[in-house]
């Protein structure tokens, strides 16, 4: 399966390359799709009017290799391959910041959730996240990889005036081939992410 990944996955540029009079054609993909957004099942679902707090989330900069509209795939531990004609259709991290921002919302019962891709100094952040991994990988899986910190006004009922830092790193296996196949299970992996960075808010309450 993990070989077989691979050569899909390259090998759907030569196959685009030699139909329609030899002119590849680019796709474009949507992380968080507006016509098909992911299924969670909250206990209790609540309008952002009944909401009475707020919770600002800062979403930094993704690492180099991932600010770049190009799909990757790691080969190898050390080796990445960019697509020449799979393409992410807007910013990576804008697309995060949205898939994040609607299942915190329709996860978590208390909060009014807004995710941002850049640190606003107005409206200083209740929650960092720092990505340093998502992509498809040789190991027929999908990886997101990074930490977040809880500020101390997310952790008011602690007593604490300490950040709290969490490390995550989740993998979801692929069980098909090609981009389209990666992309909805890296839709999937954003939703394991904000159920633990929900989970933990709420633990500290």
């Amino acid at each position: 399966m993990k070989t077989a990944l691979i050569i899909m996955l390259l090998s759907v540029m030569t196959i685009t390359a030699c139909s329609s009079n030899n002119t590849p054609k680019t796709q474009y993909y949507l992380l968080n799709s507006p016509t098909k957004a992911i299924s969670v099942e909250p206990a209790t679902v609540k309008s952002a009017d009944e909401k009475k707090s707020t919770l600002s989330i800062t979403l930094l900069e993704l690492p180099n290799y991932l600010a770049q509209p190009n799909l990757v795939l790691q080969l190898s531990n050390h080796q990445l391959h960019y697509s020449n004609f799979h393409m992410w259709a807007e910013p990576l991290n804008l697309g995060l910041a949205q898939a994040l921002t609607h299942d915190l919302n329709t996860i978590n019962s208390r909060y009014n959730v807004s995710v941002t891709p850049e640190v606003s100094s107005a409206t200083p952040a209740d929650v960092v996240i720092k990505i340093t991994a998502f992509q498809a990988t040789h190991q027929s899986q999908v990886i997101l990889v990074g930490n977040y910190t809880l500020k101390p006004s997310v952790l008011r009922f602690k007593n604490t005036a300490k950040s709290q830092e969490n490390h995550f790193k989740f993998a979801i296996e692929l069980n098909d081939d090609g981009y389209p196949h990666a992309v909805k299970k890296m839709r999937e992996v954003v939703l394991h992410l904000a159920q633990k960075i929900s989970k933990n808010i709420e633990s500290n309450q």
